[in-house]
């Protein structure tokens, strides 16, 4: 598991309980929340300077894959 993965798992965690104890069994959950987020808006696309808006998703893209890459 990523530390991505984990973020986002103890974040749901403490979301629906309360609590991070039980983090690890929101691990699909975390990992189809970062999968939802592989293709970023064109407002998001948009907002990078310096890049062009295919340049700024192959970056984003590259990023999440990285995020959900066990």
């Amino acid at each position: 598991m990523t530390e991505m993965v984990e973020r986002v798992a103890r974040a749901i965690a403490i979301r629906q309980e309360g609590h991070d104890i039980l983090w690890r069994d929101f691990d699909d959950a975390a990992r189809a929340a970062i999968a939802a987020m592989r293709e970023p808006t064109q407002g998001m696309a948009d907002s990078v300077c310096g890049l062009t808006r295919t340049q700024a998703i192959v970056v984003w893209q590259a990023m999440i894959d990285a995020a959900a890459k066990d």
